[in-house]
């Protein structure tokens, strides 16, 4: 048997996976058949010119996958079920046919879009606040992966607890109690994929259609989706730049409330204690259980700040959602939520109906990554970059606009830059920048508003610094001042 095989040299395919191509080609296309015999590989060698072991790897790796099978005694054969051979095809019935599918699609819910998707290419310099990947502690998170699964690594074949490993919600219940006050035994954490998840577990546990359920407005938009896919009734609380405004709560009774009390998403306020408390008394007073955000608790820069909302709870109406997402990276996918006592079974079920549990290998390298203390030094380690950073974008602003309002500078990973009057609308900055390679943002988002455009839609243009070295926020500041002074030399 001569069988049509051209190998070349000159390719950086080696020629085991050329002679592979090429046999899988001709056994699919059917010039070699089923139950046809091939070529001893010592003949097949010296036709090609290659080795023998060349042949046999080869010839072993179609068996494996089901191409060739070998005869004792007899030799090589071309298999008569491929692995590989085609669907009979079956046209797809008519539209009109008489039995259709009776369900129909629900209304699209309001949705934010992804991030940074404000732009349809990514910018050169872009304030966006998420977290600086090269920060991540690649050689520890290698080390301790390692140590885990050569301690317990045949435990990733059972299935995790729906609520979390015992090592990790055990971890993140006596961080909370040294880092946020907030005393809780680990049967009340429950471990989530991310923030988003913890808003999906809480709603679920209470939200009918057409309940009430109050947000900030301006908002996190990702809250805010997920309410209203569910078809909550969205009560917007207006914000300033201490947070929300607790003296506009609605009167009657709600479900639930979400907060951002230590960095307000996007404004940056940091919720006074004052306010922290009047929000409580309304909550017992409507009814409502309150979801306090935690997402950018990590990130104080200047004192302590207020104690968080669930330390100060003494009727049990908090819930308490963080991530590792801003600190650690978001990629990780693991969050949290803490709930009151009767509370938990619910939100164990809840959890179940979404996922059955977050991976396994991750939660136990970062339980053993808080434990160990490692999650604390890395901490200190960013929280430092991100204040050098901050800084940096302070001095610059200073340098090239003088004084200017900028709101959330205490926490958290970005700021709010509060045009003046006379300056040109925030959305026409975002649009000039870009224009020149610079990303900033703005709160409105008229998906979710219904057309109305919340407070500071027109004065609030927000700038992340967590992402940017310095030299880069240096020029982005630059970038704007000279998009500012082309502005008004065109006006």
């Amino acid at each position: 048997m001569h069988l049509p095989i051209e190998l070349d040299r000159a390719l950086d395919v080696p020629l085991q996976n050329q002679l592979y191509e090429q046999l899988r080609g001709l056994i699919l296309s059917g010039r070699l058949k089923g139950n046809t015999r091939l070529i001893a590989t010592r003949f097949l060698a010296e036709q090609l010119g290659i080795s023998r072991t060349t042949v046999l790897l080869a010839y072993e790796r179609l068996i494996s996958e089901g191409y060739l099978e070998t005869r004792p005694a007899v030799g090589t054969y071309v298999c008569t079920n491929l692995p590989d051979q085609p669907p009979i095809a079956v046209p797809p019935p008519s539209r009109d046919c008489e039995f259709l599918p009776q369900a129909t699609l629900r209304p699209p819910a309001i949705c934010m879009p992804p991030p940074p998707a404000s732009f349809n290419s990514k910018p050169a310099i872009d304030f966006w606040h998420g977290p600086d990947q090269s920060i991540f502690p690649l050689r520890i998170w290698q080390r301790i992966t390692h140590q885990v699964l050569e301690n317990c690594g045949r435990d990733i074949s059972q299935p995790p607890p729906t609520a979390g490993i015992e090592p990790l919600r055990s971890a993140i219940a006596e961080w909370l109690a040294v880092h946020r006050g907030i005393v809780v035994d680990q049967e009340q954490v429950i471990v989530v994929a991310g923030r988003q998840q913890a808003y999906n577990v809480a709603s679920r546990m209470f939200l009918n259609r057409g309940d009430p359920v109050v947000v900030e407005w301006p908002g996190d938009d990702g809250a805010s989706c997920l309410f209203d896919s569910l078809g909550a009734r969205l009560c917007r609380v207006p914000v300033d730049e201490q947070g929300l405004m607790v003296d506009r709560l609605p009167d009657g009774p709600a479900v639930l409330a979400h907060v951002t009390p230590c960095h307000q998403t996007p404004l940056g306020g940091t919720l006074p204690v004052e306010r922290r408390e009047k929000l409580i008394q309304w909550a017992r007073k409507a009814g409502a259980y309150i979801i306090e955000d935690d997402c950018n608790g990590d990130f104080r820069y200047r004192g302590m700040g207020p104690p968080s909302l669930k330390s100060l709870d003494p009727y049990g109406l908090v819930l308490f959602a963080g991530t590792f997402s801003r600190s650690i990276g978001a990629g990780l996918r693991v969050g949290y939520l803490v709930v009151p006592p009767e509370l938990a079974g619910p939100a164990n079920a809840q959890k179940a109906l979404l996922d059955n549990g977050n991976p396994w290998l991750e939660q136990m390298v970062l339980a053993e990554f808080i434990a160990s203390g490692e999650y604390d030094r890395h901490l200190r380690r960013v929280r430092k970059t991100y204040l050098d950073r901050r800084d940096c974008l302070l001095s610059a602003f200073r340098l090239h606009f003088g004084e200017v309002r900028l709101g959330g500078t205490d926490a958290g990973t970005h700021v709010t830059w509060f045009l003046d009057i006379g300056q040109p609308r925030a959305q026409i900055v975002k649009t000039l920048a870009h224009s020149q390679g610079i990303g900033v943002y703005t709160v409105c988002n008229d998906d979710l508003t219904d057309g109305r455009r919340p407070p500071f839609a027109d004065e609030a243009v927000i700038l992340g610094y967590s992402s940017l070295d310095e030299q880069q926020i240096r020029a982005g500041v630059a970038g704007l001042a000279q998009v500012m002074n082309g502005w008004r030399s065109a006006g």
